[in-house]
């Protein structure tokens, strides 16, 4: 199986480009979208996504990333194994998001696809490199051991006397904005947030419904990060706020 993570979108052509030359390699396994409408050029949002999916999927699954801002420079292609899976991202911080000491990362030597676009090595060298390692194995891809990778650290948060600073590393499609902040640190029983200069009263909760109509709660997200939301309302209007904001969280 075969997995895709982009910042394509679905206007254009291109994902189903990227897939056309999947299959045109031989492949006849399945491909799944996992999310092409991944922030344009966000690293965050990219770790965002691929790390609360790709757990939820038969191990050997090959998960391309493409969020590639930095697309025909002097990049490095990463492959890294966990064990389990085997991803293909650009060398620019997502791979920051794993644990670092259970993971192998290689280089992978690219010299052969002279003829690629500058501009969409999603089309022309990744998805040439996902077909190859799903039909004929990892034996098959020209890389070495590397160890000078670029990290981005994530989840991303710092926590002080009575403050957490954060920022908002997704909205989802009822307006739930869920932060760079684990569950765990739920038990800090947050009781506001501060967004663009305005305090807003949280309210704790189990479920949406919970929320008291017109109230702004806080809740363990289902994805393992905390969220900002309101009972059948999209709290990102409310705030003002889209992906990537920082906010401050108070608790006593």
């Amino acid at each position: 199986m075969i997995a895709l993570i982009t910042d394509f979108g679905i206007k254009d052509p291109y994902v189903g480009v990227v897939k056309g030359v999947i299959y045109s390699q031989g492949y006849t396994g399945s491909i799944v979208d996992i999310c092409h409408h991944v922030v344009p050029y966000s690293i965050e949002h990219a770790q965002y996504i691929l790390t609360t999916s790709y757990r939820y999927f038969p191990d050997n699954t090959i998960f391309l990333v493409v969020v590639d801002p930095g697309v025909g420079t002097q990049r490095n292609i990463l492959l890294i194994h966990d064990g389990r899976y085997y991803f293909f991202m650009p060398d620019n911080g997502i791979a920051g998001c794993f644990n670092q000491n259970t993971i192998k990362v290689w280089s992978v030597d690219t010299q052969e696809f002279v003829h690629a676009s500058s501009t969409f090595h999603g089309r022309d060298i990744f998805a040439m490199l996902a077909s190859r390692l799903a039909m004929q194995g990892i034996e098959a891809i020209h890389c070495k051991e590397y160890t000078n990778y670029v990290q981005h650290p994530f989840p991303w948060y710092d926590i002080k006397v009575d403050t957490v600073y954060t920022k908002v590393v997704h909205i989802d499609r009822f307006g739930n904005c869920i932060l760079s902040l684990p569950n765990e640190q739920y038990s800090l029983q947050l009781n506001a947030i501060i967004v663009n200069n305005k305090r807003y009263t949280l309210y704790h909760c189990k479920t949406y419904a919970d929320v008291p109509l017109e109230a702004i709660g806080i809740l363990k997200g289902s994805s393992g990060f905390i969220e900002i939301c309101m009972n059948q309302k999209d709290v990102s209007k409310r705030l003002a706020v889209t992906t990537g904001d920082m906010v401050e969280l108070f608790y006593e």
